[in-house]
């Protein structure tokens, strides 16, 4: 119900207001600020054409043609060329200083229909990278976390901004780019501090790593085999919050519902985080952290169809920290 609600009050107040309305409401909510007049036209000109892409899409959705719908978010006065280009994940081309991952094994135990970690306490809230592009580091302080509020009973917030400044030399770039494998090498050989410690900036800085102030340490990672849904549902059910790469080219104006595209291909730019399933409807889904505020999605949150053939990739590139 909450869902039908929110996409209510999406289509009524896009069809309702005029682009105008809409445009000066969008730069409230989002801070924006242009350099001058010819450069706020530009923009208003994009987000006039992606609000008639938001109006023929949601037009589909009403008629059950799309399982999910769309509406104004931070980046709907960017084209979708440069949306994609903000998408900064990058597969491991540099091989692990240790040995290769631990592959991760079925238990053998059968799959509950549903699991979310959110619900039972081991997810944070949702972040904000901002304009870097350090989704990886993100995905990775989720899994962490997730990792040591199971393990431990508790929560604790990890420093995104530890992992962008110290894990270069093991292949990270910051707001460039990097991966959630590389960032766990990091991870098993010094520690990472927490949020409060060591907080965000969204940019590089140099490394301002304490020891003493490191909470918790990793020995190795699993690694769920590429493509298999069914070793990824294993590992969420059995593990808890997982890491993953997903091609997110068509997230920019998500808004709510169950993302299914024949199209979305494998090819993976973002990195998340997957925080539960559920097989218990007509479309199973997983339940998909993201790192984009929580103005953004279902409360910072997107659900990808499940068992559609590794839908935009989600099974490709899944690991998770193991602890001591």
């Amino acid at each position: 119900m909450r869902f039908l609600v929110l996409l209510a009050s999406v289509i009524i107040g896009i069809n309702a207001a005029t682009d105008k309305e809409l445009w000066t409401e969008f730069k409230k909510n989002h801070g924006r600020e242009y350099r001058n007049l010819r450069e706020e036209q530009t923009r208003f000109g994009i987000f006039q054409q992606n609000l008639r892409r938001i109006e023929e899409h949601n037009e589909q959705y009403e008629k059950k043609e799309k399982s999910y719908f769309l509406g104004v978010t931070q980046f709907s006065d960017l084209t979708r060329e440069e949306f994609r280009s903000k998408l900064n994940y990058s597969r491991s081309t540099k091989p692990s200083r240790y040995s290769k991952a631990i592959p991760h094994n079925v238990t053998g135990i059968q799959a509950p229909a549903s699991v979310d970690w959110v619900a039972q306490g081991a997810v944070t809230e949702v972040k904000n990278q901002g304009s870097c592009g350090s989704c990886w580091a993100f995905s990775t302080t989720g899994a962490l976390e997730g990792a040591y509020a199971i393990n431990r009973g508790s929560q604790v917030s990890l420093s995104e901004q530890n992992l962008m400044d110290c894990s270069m030399a093991y292949g990270t770039a910051g707001c460039d780019g990097g991966n959630m494998e590389l960032a766990y090498d990091y991870v098993r050989d010094y520690g990472i501090e927490q949020e409060y410690d060591y907080p965000y900036s969204g940019y590089l800085g140099a490394c301002q790593f304490s020891a003493s102030l490191s909470v918790m340490n990793v020995w190795q990672y699993g690694s769920v085999p590429s493509g298999s849904e069914a070793y990824l549902e294993d590992a969420v059910a059995t593990v808890g919050p997982i890491s993953v790469a997903l091609n997110a080219d068509d997230f920019q104006q998500y808004a709510g519902g169950v993302f299914n595209e024949p199209y979305c291909t494998e090819d993976v730019n973002h990195g998340v985080l997957v925080v539960g399933y559920s097989s218990e409807y007509m479309q199973p889904y997983w339940i998909v952290k993201n790192s984009w505020g929580p103005q953004w999605g279902e409360s910072g949150y997107i659900r990808i169809a499940k068992d559609q053939g590794n839908q935009c990739g989600i099974a490709t590139d899944a690991s998770y920290p193991i602890l001591h």
